[in-house]
């Protein structure tokens, strides 16, 4: 028996304009109501994690960055935090700022871009919790410092040529991972969704194996790895389908809502 869903944000649990819609939102009550927790286990910041599952009608135990952050939404608080080691951490964003990426920092609970990357996230990720959260600076490496703020995690977004990530993966303690065909993801060695949902089902005293997992890419794969039930969206790439035990529909086909009703049978 299910008693808890893990919910991926981006390809999931929002439909392809950014939006849950009113069918997610009612299979998440009705999901709730049978006594299942609901959680969101999300790539993005946790400050937007808190958002959507307040939106959402879910718990407040919500699991950001990759899994390198898990918060407690109703207090703010961090529960866990997962942090890349100095070295690997300068190292990587040195290669990084050598490539033509735009970087997202997550440096603790705050997340860091540069200006020219924030002015075009403003036009293309109308997200308000992002822009309230972002700070902005022209010296990420030096902001860190300045602030003694540790790494959890790099988002690159990939504009051009794919640059040479498997120097990342050569660094020590780090994880590496995507969440779609023009990004790449760098956390902590050991940190991933799987990591941070474990960390949240044993704060709701609830096992792995009666745990959900939904999502639609390879970050996902390390909370496909720790539950029993996990669910591959049908705009899921093959492999993280051929990870999942059942295949709801596409993000634009009520998925979420079918996925998330699909634990109560």
């Amino acid at each position: 028996m299910i008693k808890l869903i893990s919910l991926d944000l981006d390809g999931t649990l929002l439909a392809p304009k950014g939006q849950i819609t009113a069918a997610s939102k009612d299979a998440i009550a009705k999901a709730k109501a049978a006594g299942l927790r609901v959680v969101i286990n999300t790539g993005r910041p946790a400050q937007e994690g808190v958002f959507f599952a307040r939106e959402a009608g879910c718990d407040l135990l919500v699991s950001g960055a990759g899994g390198g952050l898990v918060v407690d939404g109703e207090t703010g608080r961090t529960i866990r935090q997962w942090e890349v080691p100095e070295p690997s951490a300068r190292r990587a964003l040195e290669l990084c700022l050598s490539w033509d990426v735009q970087l997202m920092i997550f440096a603790g609970s705050e997340v860091l871009v540069e200006p020219a990357y924030k002015k075009f996230l403003e036009t293309h990720y109308p997200f308000p919790a992002f822009h309230e959260a972002a700070t902005v600076t022209e010296d990420l490496w030096g902001c860190m410092k300045a602030h003694k703020l540790p790494l959890v995690k790099i988002h690159g977004e990939i504009s051009g040529a794919r640059p040479p990530v498997g120097e990342l993966m050569a660094l020590p303690d780090v994880t590496l991972t995507t969440s779609s065909t023009h990004d790449f993801e760098l956390t902590a060695g050991g940190a991933d969704k799987g990591a941070a949902l474990a960390v949240i089902a044993a704060r709701y005293g609830i096992p792995l194996d009666q745990c959900a997992a939904v999502g639609d890419s390879e970050n996902d794969l390390g909370a496909f790895r720790v539950v029993g039930l996990p669910i591959a969206m049908g705009n899921a790439p093959e492999n993280v389908k051929a990870a999942a035990a059942r295949i709801a529909p596409s993000n634009g086909e009520e998925g979420a809502a079918w996925a998330v009703l699909s634990c109560l049978e």
